[in-house]
């Protein structure tokens, strides 16, 4: 409902005005009677009003003294003049101020409901109009940030009023505000607010002002900024529109990782071009394997995520956190009973919407390899592991492995997976791979040179193949595990 504010220093008449008129039925609630002028305009700096109704004569400030001061505080409300006596100065004084209509006492119930009804009239046309506008500079400030045609670009720097190089313009983004109605009409009423627009759930602001501005831009945010929020991203200065851009694809790379990490971390700010970056390596295969060889269930889930913790301080991205999930499932693959289980962990890792699911993934299938019944090969298997770890690079296949060993290839291929729970073309390539992920993580050779080396001599097989087990490309693992200093 609309806030009602009457102001009036005959105190029965401003009882009065409560039962006047059904207020309610127009909409309308009166949230504030008081007889002194001066109490209102301090009630004004902090309630906000949709429609003034004032006298214009009353002792402790006059009538358009008054209605001057309260519009200043609140420029948008609406407002009703009232006096007693036929005086035009009272009159212009409240046209001067956007008044919609005098009243004179006794006031006439009709006149005030017809007056009233204007004033609720102009505040919806208000509303409406600031819509359009909002949705208008919305639709300016999406297409400037995503439209690459140069001419475009400049004719929308030019009417959002950005003046690169002389002031300081940035990209600001807020994770889900709650409510975002609030938020809505904040960002309307900051000068420095050039431009914003809603990008699924979030708001990307165009904000051109200095330190200062900025500061008082979010201190006086309608939900404060703090560790307990939904984390607020503040980019860097942008000296020209296709930096600009260049933010904006940044900012929504960040705004992804902060969900990712399930962030309420305050206030972020990007890091500028000239800053020293993280660098960050991710452990390989025989790392991990050495790393969590005999952990208890509790230790290996501190091991984890400690390793997780330290991806997302040096500002990892969720690919690489997805990478190094990966590595992990690999190593603890040798000891899981089933190979669907692998299969099933590579797809849920790769479609987690947040770490912790990740997180929760690795354990269970710890759990799932620690929980497995340890069992001793049989010869003719011992036999066969032998094989493919001195011969992994020879072109293998079951029946000329069991012709080497002189037992018929389905028997043999039947015991193989009865003791490792899986068919031997499949722990060979098992084993290819894991001795390819050792390469590409410790060496600088060509990738098609380890393909052969390990024994794929068509390099689309052993790419389909590395893609199934790991569910990246070489290239991809390469990328997050070669990066710099290690992380672990």
């Amino acid at each position: 409902m609309l806030k009602v504010m009457i102001v009036d220093d005959e105190y029965m008449l401003l009882r009065g005005y409560r039962k006047i008129i059904d207020w309610q039925l127009l909409g309308l609630e009166v949230a504030v009677t008081e007889k002194n002028p001066l109490v209102a305009l301090e009630i004004l700096q902090t309630t906000p009003i949709d429609i003034l109704i004032s006298d214009m004569n009353m002792p402790e400030m006059d009538g358009p003294t008054f209605v001057t001061a309260a519009k200043k505080i609140r420029p948008e409300m609406e407002l009703l003049v009232i006096s007693g006596y036929s005086n035009f100065d009272y009159v212009k004084a409240g046209l001067q101020q956007g008044a919609v209509n005098y009243l004179k006492k006794p006031i006439d119930t009709e006149e005030l409901i017809e007056a009233l009804q204007e004033a609720i009239e102009h505040i919806e046309e208000q509303k409406m109009r600031q819509q359009i506008a909002g949705f208008a500079v919305q639709a300016q400030a999406r297409t400037l940030l995503q439209n690459t045609a140069v001419e475009t670009g400049v004719n929308l720097v030019q009417e959002l009023g950005l003046a690169f190089g002389q002031q300081s313009i940035r990209l600001i983004g807020i994770l889900n505000p709650v409510p975002p109605s609030a938020l809505l009409i904040y960002l309307q009423t900051v000068p420095a607010v050039h431009g914003f627009f809603l990008e699924s759930r979030d708001y990307i602001i165009i904000f051109q002002g200095d330190e200062v501005a900025l500061k008082q831009f979010i201190d006086q945010m309608p939900t404060q900024v703090s560790v307990v929020h939904r984390p607020m991203i503040i980019g860097v200065v942008a000296s020209s529109l296709v930096e600009l851009v260049a933010q904006y694809q940044k900012l929504k790379l960040e705004i992804s990782r902060q969900y990712f990490f399930e962030s309420a971390a305050g206030l972020q700010r990007l890091a500028d071009a000239n800053s020293t970056e993280v660098v960050i390596m991710l452990p390989g295969y025989s790392q991990v394997k050495k790393a969590i060889s005999g952990l208890t269930i509790a230790d290996f889930r501190k091991w984890f995520s400690e390793r997780v913790e330290r991806l997302k301080l040096a500002n990892a991205s969720d690919v690489l956190v997805r990478q190094f999930a990966l590595v992990v499932l690999l190593v603890l693959n040798e000891k899981l009973a089933t190979v669907d289980t692998k299969t099933r962990a590579i797809t849920e890792i790769n479609n987690a919407n947040v770490v912790s699911e990740i997180i929760k993934i690795i354990i269970d299938i710890y759990q799932e390899a620690g929980q497995t019944v340890k069992y001793h090969f049989t010869t003719n298997v011992m036999a066969m592991c032998r094989i493919i770890e001195q011969r992994y690079a020879e072109p293998l296949s079951l029946s000329s492995v069991a012709g080497e060993l002189h037992l018929n290839a389905v028997y043999l291929g039947q015991l193989f997976k009865q003791d490792t729970g899986r068919s031997f073309s499949k722990y060979l390539n098992d084993y290819r791979i894991n001795i390819a992920l050792e390469m590409l993580h410790s060496s600088h050779l060509d990738v098609n040179y380890i393909a052969s080396f390990v024994g794929y001599q068509n390099q689309g097989y052993f790419y389909k193949i590395f893609k199934q087990q790991t569910g990246m490309t070489p290239s991809e693992y390469r990328e997050g595990v070669g990066i710099g200093s290690q992380a672990h």
